[in-house]
């Protein structure tokens, strides 16, 4: 997939998303994320974009099981590419914390 493949494929992706067909949007943005860890490479801003991406369409569609690992990968590469305070560590971690949140309030209380 070329460069401007990448783009257009993301665009459709998201035009997906936003229109709820998350059966549609998630096979693109893992073609898109794929792509963007061959190059420009897998700590590359752009391919975080693209995992945090990926991960919050599977929160979207209630894939909890998928979401998490890539939240927690997306949020580890960019503490450490772009340090604990950058914006997007913190909107990582927040994602994160949603996700954790989401398990909690679908599992029954152990209490």
């Amino acid at each position: 997939m070329a460069f401007s493949s990448v783009g257009r494929c993301r665009a459709l992706a998201y035009a997906y998303q936003a229109a709820g067909d998350l059966r549609r949007a998630i096979p693109l943005l893992k073609a898109v994320l794929a792509q963007r860890e061959q190059a420009p490479g897998d700590t590359h801003p752009s391919t975080l974009n693209s995992r945090n991406n990926l991960a919050s369409a599977y929160e979207s569609a209630g894939d909890l099981r998928q979401a998490i690992p890539l939240y927690e990968a997306t949020l580890a590469q960019r503490e450490q590419v772009l340090g604990d305070t950058h914006p997007d560590t913190l909107i990582s971690r927040n994602n994160l914390a949603s996700a954790h949140r989401a398990v909690q309030a679908i599992q029954p209380s152990a209490t």
